[in-house]
């Protein structure tokens, strides 16, 4: 119960809006991670080192976002936002994106 009342919380979070005045959609980890990550090119090196630093320093990282949410995060891209419901999948999203995001220069 505890469990979904954070998820529940994490799903309540107005992501922004885009461009167009719409809002983003908010994906959720890990069921719509591939989605999140092909619509907001973050298998692009440089889009990768931008959400990795914005969700290691919640704020404002370029086109990328996050913030933090009880014991989770929310990491907002340009055409998305995802929800890390706790730390574990925090890590797993790092896990995920840092191979995407080596090899480049800075940014």
């Amino acid at each position: 119960m505890r469990h979904f009342g954070r998820l529940s919380a994490l799903l309540r979070i107005r992501p922004g809006h885009n461009r167009s005045g719409r809002p983003r959609p908010l994906r959720v980890w890990p069921g719509e991670a591939v989605l999140w990550l092909a619509e907001n090119g973050v298998h692009r090196p440089r889009a990768a080192r931008h959400a990795l630093a914005a969700l290691a320093r919640p704020g404002a990282r370029g086109p990328y976002a996050a913030r933090a949410v009880g014991g989770g995060a929310v990491v907002i891209g340009p055409v998305s936002a995802l929800a890390l419901r706790d730390a574990e999948a925090a890590m797993q999203f790092v896990f995920r994106v840092t191979p995407c995001g080596y090899g480049e220069e800075p940014f």
